[in-house]
């Protein structure tokens, strides 16, 4: 996804573009608007003649026509304005800022100059809002002065921050707008710049008002982060477009709308594209209410729930949690932080992206029976931790994301996962991080040898089938389940020891995995002793902790001459 800043500052400093792009690559922009130094009555501070701050700007650009483009900044009453409004068009200037620091925009003069610029499809940049300038000015920056622009024939001009403090006001002003477009299509156009000037505290506010409202904004709201460029902080950027897209993920922002938002609508905006936006005009009733999600999202959300088989007790909170719920179609594998604290969320999202690992099971060929048995994984997870939370609720998404990348596949009775090796293993000829196969046991019946002869068959034959690219250098297997000390409290005939004939344990550990597994996922040290038991092993396992003892994590390998 392309990502452009549109609210940059050149400040009146020596030209350095190719710094500039390098700074912005860092934080994962391409491109954006540098605007000029300000004119000399802008403000109480000299500023600078139109001459330098035209030469200034379209020197910070020069050369990357396609990435930076050179804004000039204006005020209504400088000497010949219009006259050099023509002139700037003529040089390569794309856009225009005003701030009314010592006007409003509703005045004559103001006016006059938006028609032309208007009448040369060029765009305006605007402050609006609170005005940090020293002087008392904010009362020329509210958004409702800027009813003035509805009859400006076919000029498009953006509100800079939102109007923050102000943020409801400026988006009532942007419902007039697309109403009035209803009357005249030709009217003049609104653009939200959602460049901070919001405090953080106000960041989901501000976004959650601008997407929700129902208002259609989608093809109207463009990113910017009111940098420097002489000296632009790629943590800066960073910082707003990981804020930005947690926020727009808790509201199902889709990606079309994002990409409109990084990029096509700045391009619109400036009229470097042909693209044309066809609006939904507000009612007062809200009946045409407009939304920032796909539509497709959840029905596919629903297809997989219902797929998965999962049990009838969780169908009153999953289908509302899905008519409640945004879900983006942004949402990607995740790490194992990712939203752990919204279970219903994480399921969601988690179902959703099951469509994308069955895309790619089709592009290898893998029989769906095979991607029905991995992701039922899903509903074993589900239900681990609707049982400790009391309601559906679904973690572990560390571990799920092998699934949906389609990197782990159960195989019969087993799971097996392309991964890297721990540590090395000398006696295995592995190294740590080449190449190997990792087993897993999820939960279920009947872990009988036979059934692991025969899951252990099938992956040979899977990954040569499926997978002929992927060279492994070994199997191994991390696992309470591999723990030596087992068989000091295990009958002979035991699955678990018949498991382990597999293996050569190459490495232990003292650990508590036993507790969780044979308990309850959340079993301690501390809880253990009021978690009934209701196994056998799980009552050993108990006891022998409760006496001081230990058990233990296991690592182990199948000779790869045996397992190929």
């Amino acid at each position: 996804m392309e990502i452009f800043d549109m609210h940059i500052h050149a400040f009146n400093t020596k030209e350095s573009p190719e710094k500039l792009l390098l700074e912005m690559k860092q934080a994962g922009i391409d491109g954006g608007c540098v605007f000029s130094n300000w004119p000399k009555r802008a403000n109480a501070e000299p500023g600078t003649d139109f001459d330098t701050r035209l030469n200034e700007v379209l020197s910070w650009t020069k050369g990357h026509e396609d990435r930076l483009f050179p804004v000039l900044w204006i005020h209504p009453y400088e000497e010949n304005i219009i006259e050099n409004i023509h002139i700037a068009v003529k040089a390569g200037i794309a856009a225009f800022k005003m701030i009314c620091t010592d006007f409003y925009v509703y005045e004559e003069e103001c006016l006059d100059v938006l028609k032309e610029i208007a009448s040369l499809n060029k765009p305006v940049f605007f402050h609006s809002g609170i005005l940090w300038d020293g002087q008392v000015s904010s009362q020329y920056n509210r958004p409702l002065n800027w009813e003035a622009l509805l009859t400006i024939k076919g000029l498009r001009f953006s509100m800079g921050h939102c109007s923050w403090p102000w943020i409801d006001e400026c988006i009532a002003m942007y419902g007039k707008f697309m109403n009035a477009k209803t009357v005249r299509a030709d009217m003049a156009e609104m653009f939200f710049d959602i460049t901070p000037g919001t405090p953080e505290i106000y960041r989901r506010e501000l976004l959650t008002k601008l997407y929700t409202i129902g208002y259609d904004v989608g093809d109207n709201v463009m990113f910017g982060t009111d940098s420097s460029a002489h000296t632009y902080s790629p943590e800066w950027p960073s910082k707003w477009l990981k804020l930005d897209g947690e926020i727009m993920d808790d509201l199902g922002i889709s990606e079309e709308n994002r990409q409109k938002l990084y990029a096509d609508n700045l391009l619109r905006f400036l009229g470097k594209s042909t693209e044309q936006a066809l609006h939904l005009a507000p009612t007062p009733d809200n009946d045409n209410h407009w939304s920032a999600e796909n539509p497709i999202v959840k029905g596919i959300i629903r297809k997989w729930y219902e797929a998965l088989r999962f049990p009838k007790q969780y169908d009153a909170p999953f289908y509302k949690a899905l008519a409640e719920i945004p879900v983006t179609d942004t949402v990607t594998t995740f790490s194992p932080s990712y939203n752990t604290e919204n279970g219903l969320r994480n399921l969601l999202n988690v179902l959703y992206l099951c469509e994308k690992t069955k895309e790619e099971y089709e592009k290898r060929g893998i029989p769906e029976s095979i991607l029905m048995d991995t992701l039922s994984d899903i509903v074993i997870w589900t239900n681990t931790w609707s049982n400790l939370k009391g309601g559906l609720y679904l973690c572990e998404l560390g571990w799920l994301q092998y699934h949906l990348r389609a990197s782990l596949f159960r195989l019969g009775r087993l799971q097996f996962c392309m991964g890297k090796a721990e540590c090395d293993i000398p006696e295995a000829n592995l190294k740590e991080g080449d190449p190997v196969i990792e087993v897993h046991i999820p939960e279920g019946k009947g872990m009988s040898r036979e059934a692991c002869v025969a899951s252990i068959a099938e992956a040979k034959k899977f990954f040569a089938t499926y997978f002929p690219e992927y060279e492994y250098r070994g199997v191994t297997c991390h696992s309470w389940l591999l723990d030596p000390t087992l068989a000091e409290v295990l009958k002979p005939e035991s699955n678990i020891l018949a498991f382990q004939s597999f293996f050569k344990v190459v490495k232990t550990d003292p650990s508590i995995s036993i507790l969780r597994y044979t308990l309850r996922w959340d079993a301690s040290l501390e809880n253990y002793r009021q978690i009934p038991a209701t196994s056998s092993l799980a009552e050993k396992a108990k006891e022998r902790i409760g006496k001081g003892g230990s058990f233990y994590i296991a690592l182990g390998y199948i000779p790869l001459e045996s397992f190929k």
